[in-house]
């Protein structure tokens, strides 16, 4: 019995590491997408990386997505949704000035948030709620604010915020 139980928790501790992917082809296989932007030596990369696998709450909808690793550091080719790239092109396109970044996509590809630095494991999670809700079709792109409204994640809704 605590054989069986051993084995059970080595292979749940394996799929969670493996949250995050590290691929230079990269499709939407019918789950929202999230690139994780990190660099060496990024204290605050390692965190969100490890938040994902640890922070049950999050991990919990975090499995519900395809989770890329581009490191910054790396000047590597991609083919992104088809497209050829590369790391630099990538980083001038979404803007990335500061590690982690993280850039959610939904299922189709669709870029719907940027999120620059380290965020809030209660926070990234509430986000990914709403993308999969988008991508469910529970909620439209453009019903965002009302979704933070509604979770208390602001209070003044007139106040300017952009979801990219």
């Amino acid at each position: 019995m605590r054989a069986l139980l051993l084995i059970i928790a080595l292979v749940f501790s394996y799929a969670n590491a493996n949250l995050v992917k590290h691929s230079n082809d990269i499709k939407a296989n019918g789950k929202p997408i999230m690139f994780i932007f990190t660099s060496s030596g990024c204290p605050y990369c390692e965190r969100l990386k490890k938040d994902l696998r640890e922070v049950e709450f999050l991990n919990k909808i975090a499995k519900d997505f395809d989770i890329y690793e581009i490191a910054r550091d790396n000047f590597e080719s991609y083919t992104i949704f088809g497209e050829p790239t590369t790391t630099q092109t990538l980083q001038m396109i979404f803007k990335i000035k500061v590690t982690p970044y993280v850039v959610i996509f939904n299922s189709k590809g669709e870029k719907l948030w940027q999120i620059p630095g380290y965020s809030d494991p209660f926070l990234l999670s509430k986000i990914l709620n709403f993308t999969k809700g988008v991508d469910e079709g529970k909620y439209k792109k453009s019903e965002w604010k009302k979704y933070l409204l509604e979770e208390k994640l602001i209070k003044d809704p007139s106040k300017p915020i952009s979801p990219h």
